[in-house]
């Protein structure tokens, strides 16, 4: 029997495992608000990595064999140059994975990434 796996998230995304690396940034509340009447926050936040060294180490710590993931990156993570997304990128390549999209949000961007071939 075939199961089909969802997409792994990193920060509390939607369709995925939640996987909680207790990031530093938290984003505005608008973003972790959810529509019912008492205005409580989701049970699993979306809070961006505002840190190389935590996105990194957030990446090294997943199981090699997870097909895709996402990771959401404060939008103070990207200089001019790219140096700090390339070094998060740069360890993701080392493990295995490789990026395929980025969606810009409100104070960051939530990157996805699958297995190489």
């Amino acid at each position: 029997m075939m199961t089909t796996m969802s997409i792994g998230g990193l920060n509390g995304m939607e369709g995925g495992a939640i996987v909680d690396f207790g990031a530093e940034f938290t984003a505005p509340p608008s973003q972790t608000r959810s529509s019912n009447s008492n205005n409580n926050p989701p049970a699993h936040a979306l809070r961006p990595f505002g840190d190389v060294e935590a996105a990194i180490a957030a990446i090294e710590a997943l199981d090699r064999d997870l097909r895709k993931f996402e990771l959401a990156v404060a939008d103070s993570l990207q200089d001019h140059i790219g140096l700090q997304m390339a070094q998060i990128t740069d360890s993701a390549l080392a493990r295995g994975w490789e990026p395929i999209s980025f969606v810009q949000k409100d104070g960051f961007r939530v990157y996805r990434y699958k297995a190489m071939r």
